[in-house]
């Protein structure tokens, strides 16, 4: 690819994950109540805050008092406005932008902010061209759908499977000039009952190229690639400019207010507003009213006022519907992972505090998350296997694999031996931690883990027989994965569900439009990110690693070329 020639760029930095904490502390004042009063003139405002609800009724659902045209200090005109600077926003306003579009993007916090990993689509270029083609994408659908209850809007996945390659082959392209290398995730499922697709791409700055120091290493390396992307093509932010309400004309969407520094600011975008505020995990009553189940979880890409639901709000108090509750969490079993590992898990057999297997560990990172949080009291499992975890794991990868699983290993780089020795690291660094334990007896593995001793005794002695049968007549987990636990010393690790978002939202049509109650489009009025809904229900399917993130780069993508007109 080709080598960064001296962009000059004059950036505000980038926020991720917990960094962002600190900075979105200081900001969540900003989403207050609203002045009171009317607004004079074409345009009305629906206004953020919050307001008395009737009994029964979520105090999020009502809209409180607009903000007067009295109270804005400026108005800010443009073609596109995007609200939020993270992964879905960013690509939204690069696409709107590269069109001929002229764009403002509002931000909440000081910072572009991204969290997480890779970006999971369906057969880009480059992944054909590795190998790694989803050769059966009718069966991925199908798997997508199922895991949703058939409740996603099939209209959507199947955009997702249509377009998410197109929208990765136009990332790499337009990031040719800032050296990024390109790896993808080899370590998915091959399990035939929940088997994943190849395609889950990890992007980072090419080591030693020209224009790396450009870049924070520590920092969600897509979405500030985006950021610098973004700022190439002109594109105006307004930093610490929260959205408060949207402004209307009649049953149009023209723009927002924005709660700034200065004072109230407000921008009208002729051609349509996108809103990618993030999720609504920081927002508890609109856990509690959308996704309770989220609440046991302990959440990890939550800063502190910053995803708390606003461009949701907005968009109810505009007229445009959610999607049927309860909204899916994105539950990954990591609560005890230290920050640089992630505890060996495998399909090995799992126990609750009392010491009792519980469920099926052949399985996706989902059911675990899930089974841990139902099924347990306290929200701790205990993984239990023996000195031939090693072999038992590697005879495991080829048949099973997929996040926790197998690692982080890449395709034509690393192969399924160093999954084993990132392992033998990671328990090793989780023993120091006192999140993995060691013992030579079950008796003394009980007593470490708090278990009582003759339970797990007795429990282990069950799965043992079970694996000496062939047969999990307990739980059914395939006789492929049941290794027994026979040989000292022996092992445990502990286990917690994080929640890493709710992917529930707005309905939206093909176009990403927002819909009101009766299904028809708001016009104006466009959702992305964790704020759209119905390609997601009931639950996640990772079938696809990472679609999460490449449900961002595709709705940006898409999005940007609706309001430009060529989609």
């Amino acid at each position: 690819m080709k080598e960064l020639h001296g962009k000059g760029l004059s950036r505000r930095g980038f926020l991720t994950g917990a960094a962002v904490a600190g900075a979105a502390a200081a900001l969540s004042g900003f989403a207050g109540c609203a002045p009171s009063g009317t607004p004079t003139g074409a345009a009305e405002s629906v206004s953020a805050g919050s307001a008395e609800s009737p009994a029964g009724q979520p105090s999020f659902m009502v809209a409180p008092n607009a903000i007067a045209d009295g109270d804005i200090v400026e108005t800010v005109e443009t073609e596109v406005l995007v609200i939020g600077a993270g992964y879905s926003g960013l690509a939204s306003a690069l696409s709107a932008a590269e069109n001929g579009l002229s764009v403002v993007v509002a931000e909440k916090t000081a910072q572009a902010n991204g969290r997480g990993a890779g970006t999971g689509v369906i057969n880009s270029s480059y992944a054909v061209s590795q190998g790694a083609e989803v050769t059966d994408k009718a069966s991925a659908a199908f798997r997508w759908m199922q895991t949703c209850g058939n409740r996603a809007n099939e209209s959507l996945v199947s955009l997702f499977f249509e377009e998410s390659g197109k929208a990765m082959d136009w990332l790499l392209e337009k990031a040719e000039s800032y050296n990024v290398k390109v790896d993808l995730w080899d370590g998915y499922s091959r399990n035939p009952l929940l088997p994943d697709e190849p395609g889950y791409h990890m992007l980072s700055a090419d080591a030693g190229a020209a224009g790396v120091a450009d870049f924070d290493q520590n920092a969600f390396f897509t979405v500030e690639l985006l950021y610098h992307l973004v700022q190439d093509e002109g594109v105006q932010f307004m930093f610490e400019s929260p959205a408060t309400q949207l402004v209307k004309e009649g049953d149009k969407v023209v723009g927002a207010i924005l709660d700034t520094a200065d004072g109230f600011k407000k921008v009208l975008a002729s051609k349509g507003v996108v809103l990618a505020t993030g999720d609504i995990a920081g927002d508890e009553e609109m856990v509690d009213y959308y996704c309770p189940v989220a609440k046991k979880a302990q959440a990890i890409y939550t800063p502190v006022g910053v995803n708390t639901g606003d461009g949701h709000k907005m968009a109810l108090w505009a007229g445009a519907e959610m999607q049927d509750a309860p909204f899916p969490p994105m539950l990954h079993p990591q609560r005890y992972c230290d920050k640089s590992s992630n505890q060996l898990q495998g399909p090995f057999m799992f126990v609750n505090q009392g010491g009792e297997r519980f469920f099926n560990e052949g399985t996706w990172v989902q059911p675990k998350s899930l089974q841990i949080m139902q099924n347990t009291d306290d929200g701790i499992a205990y993984t239990v296997f023996d000195s031939n975890w090693q072999r038992d794991l590697l005879d495991s990868l080829p048949h099973g694999g997929g996040m926790f699983w197998d690692s982080f290993r890449y395709l034509g780089t690393s192969s399924y031996e160093d999954t084993i020795e990132y392992y033998e690291n990671s328990l090793q660094e989780c023993l120091e931690m006192g999140t993995a334990f060691q013992a030579d007896t079950i008796e003394e593995l009980a007593e470490q883990i708090g278990a009582p001793v003759e339970t797990l005794k007795a429990s282990v002695d069950r799965y043992n027989d079970l694996c000496a049968a062939g047969e999990d007549v307990d739980f059914n987990k395939d006789a492929q994965f049941l290794y027994p636990v026979i040989e000292p010393p022996f092992y445990s690790t502990k286990v917690g569900a994080c929640l890493l978002t709710i992917v529930g939202g707005v309905k939206v049509d093909r176009n990403l439009q927002c819909l009101n109650s009766e299904n028809q489009p708001i016009e104006g009025l466009y959702a992305v990110g964790n704020v759209s809904g119905s390609v997601y229900a009931v639950d996640y399917p990772i079938n696809v690693p990472g679609n999460s993130h490449g449900r961002c780069l595709t709705w940006g993508y898409h999005v940007g070329r609706v309001l430009a007109e060529i989609a």
